[in-house]
């Protein structure tokens, strides 16, 4: 749902649900009392987490694996009481409407409604880690989930309950969140089962579509502050003047020598997140210029143990496209460049 449909009465209860704590902490007791058994009896098994940088392709794997039958996953219907997922279903059912997809904010093809798959469980992280995101950027979790873990898996069930008789038995917790590439460990911890999905882009390509996603983003905050409030509010930190880059190693030095308005930055941040991907054996990559070319969906679906036998499979396999390339210019020759042509052979070879 592209932010520009907002009307008043939208941007009215957005900013009840995020600029007061009382409706969000309201609506969770109010929720946890009403649904108490259903959400202790819904089971949690392998769940599904697509994670990347930003512009690497996690948006495709999310539509794609979404239309499974057994997965399911937040939707723009959702917002702004993510919190609550089975109370708001029912609270807001009677104003629910029908929207034709358009395309998505990024300007990048994809179409998208009000049913459509979105990226809204960073919203839980924000609220419960509030120490780990500082003006200088967010860092790693380096220890268990602890306590956080219960509350995640509780987001989870409640969510799978509030899709109601379109569930089916053997339902998949999925969710697509950037920022997970900084907890993959901590993910892998509290899940043991988890299916960690994380798309690889070429380097070259990658860091130019951020730094087009980056330009884009400022010139839409600067048009307009409800966008930029609505993303700091979602915790989506990724581009624009709320830009807040995760602090792998090594990105110190990246915001010491460049700004995000140049290219050798996003292709810095790139190297430093797949390096720390890399280093953590749970993430499975999913190489997408081969994925595209190929369109190989079955594949995808046997990566998170998902049959690919089911009605819109060849809906779902008509959205996938070549990914996009963008030609090399002179600072594809930099010892940056090279290091992060290194790196992702290095990755590709290992899939």
């Amino acid at each position: 749902m592209a932010l520009e449909d907002y009307n008043w009465a939208d941007r009215a209860v957005h900013w009840l649900a995020f600029n007061t704590g009382f409706p969000q902490d309201m609506l969770l007791d109010i929720e946890t009392r009403l649904y108490e058994k259903d959400i202790a009896a819904q089971p949690i098994t392998a769940p599904i987490f697509v994670t990347s940088l930003p512009r690497a392709g996690t948006t495709l794997l999310l539509e794609l694996l979404s239309r499974h039958p057994s997965s399911v996953t937040h939707c723009y219907r959702d917002m702004p009481f993510v919190l609550s997922p089975i109370l708001w279903r029912r609270l807001s059912r009677q104003f629910q409407v029908s929207q034709a997809a358009k395309e998505r904010s990024h300007g990048d093809g994809m179409l998208v409604n009000v049913d459509s798959p979105e990226a809204f469980e960073e919203i839980l992280w924000l609220r419960h880690f509030p120490e780990h995101y500082s003006d200088r950027g967010i860092a790693l979790w380096e220890s268990p989930l602890g306590k956080f873990a219960k509350t995640l898996v509780r987001h989870m069930k409640a969510l799978i309950v509030s899709r109601g008789h379109n569930v089916e038995p053997a339902s998949r917790y999925m969710s697509k969140n950037n920022a997970n590439i900084a907890r993959i460990g901590a993910l892998q911890g509290a899940f043991p089962d988890a299916h960690i999905l994380s798309p690889l882009r070429h380097p070259f390509d990658h860091a130019t579509s951020l730094l087009r996603q980056h330009h884009r983003a400022l010139e839409s905050q600067s048009r307009n502050s409800f966008v930029r409030g609505y993303t700091h509010d979602i915790g989506h930190f990724e581009f624009g003047r709320n830009h807040r880059p995760l602090l792998f190693d090594g990105m110190d030095e990246i915001c010491a020598c460049y700004e995000p308005t140049q290219i050798e930055y996003w292709l810095g941040y790139w190297i430093a997140a797949h390096r720390h991907i890399h280093r953590l054996s749970p993430a499975v990559f999913v190489d997408m210029a081969k994925f595209t070319e190929r369109a190989e969906l079955s594949v995808l679906y046997e990566k998170v143990g998902l049959s690919a036998d089911f009605e819109g499979t060849d809906a779902a396999q008509a959205m996938i496209r070549p990914i996009k390339r963008y030609s090399a210019q002179d600072w594809a020759r930099s010892p940056l460049a090279r290091e992060a042509e290194d790196i992702y052979h290095t990755i590709r070879a290992s899939i």
